[in-house]
This record gives structure tokens, C-alpha cells and sequence, in this order.
């Protein structure tokens, strides 16, 4: 029934946040106030655990399994990979972005646009590229406040 859940929340044309909770109903962990986009594919949601104010745009691939079905590549060289991922609180993943098994994507990093994440991604960082690489660690905590001129003086 969780698979239906899924296809329906994935091309329904619904509002994004009520996506997100039936992705939510079918057994997908997510967080508050997180939005999912259309065409989102979800292997293994029981691996995938997603944080509140994200933000998944339209056909990114979340994996928490993948493998050769039904292929001796299966069985000859192990192909199959099931590790958790998790998306942390306040993230942003762009358009047709995939990311892999065993993926952390840190509090407030964005995923770029057609990014393959194959590595964690640190809070706040900025991951562009197939293979996905940290671009820059945006500037957080007291540093972020002074920079943007909104600290209480």
C-alpha cells in the first residue's frame, strides 16, 4: 500500500505540502513543514529519513537501495548497496538531483540542480556535479549575522 501512497503523492497534481505528508502516511520520515515536488522517486523510504523545512524540487531520486535486479552482476561483484540517508533539517535539493545510499545531506546545504551525491554534504555546504562536489561552506552562526547587517546593535 506504501508503494501506491508513493506513486500517488509523486504524480498527483496536489500541493507540494500535502505531498509531503502523504509521502509521510506511506512510511516516509518527514519532518515538519517539508515540501516534495512531483515525480520524487524514493527507493527503500524505510532507509530514508527527511528533516523539516526541506525542500525537494521536481524528479529528484532519493536512494536507499540500489542494485543490479536480476543481473549476475548482482551476484558476481556485490552490487547492491542499502545504507540509510538522511536529509537534515532546512536543506534544499534541486531539480533531478539523485543522491545515493549512505548519503548525509548536513543542515542547511543545498544540492544543486542535476547533482549526483555520491558523499556526505556538510552543514551549509553547497554541493554542484556529477560526481557531486562542496562548492563552499556558506558562512553560519555569528559570522552569517554579521555578514548580512541584521545583528543587534
Amino acid at each position: 500500500m506504501g508503494k501506491v501512497i508513493r506513486y500517488l503523492a509523486s504524480m498527483l497534481p496536489i500541493g507540494q505540502g500535502l505531498r509531503a505528508r502523504l509521502y509521510g502516511v506511506s512510511g516516509l520520515r518527514v519532518g515538519a513543514l517539508t515540501i516534495i515536488d512531483r515525480n520524487v522517486q524514493v527507493t527503500r523510504p524505510d532507509m530514508v529519513t527527511i528533516g523539516s523545512r526541506v525542500t525537494i524540487c521536481n524528479a529528484v531520486s532519493i536512494l536507499g537501495e540500489v542494485t543490479a535486479v536480476h543481473s549476475r552482476l548482482e551476484t558476481a561483484y556485490s552490487l547492491r548497496k542499502t545504507e540509510a540517508v538522511v536529509i537534515e533539517d532546512d536543506a534544499y535539493i534541486g531539480v533531478k538531483a539523485t543522491i545515493l545510499p549512505g548519503v548525509r545531506i548536513g543542515r542547511m546545504a543545498t544540492v544543486g540542480a542535476n547533482t549526483l551525491v555520491i558523499a556526505d554534504v556538510p552543514d551549509y555546504g553547497v554541493v554542484l556535479g556529477v560526481p557531486g562536489r562542496v562548492m563552499m561552506i556558506r558562512p553560519h552562526g555569528e559570522d552569517a549575522v554579521a555578514e548580512s547587517g541584521s545583528g543587534g546593535s
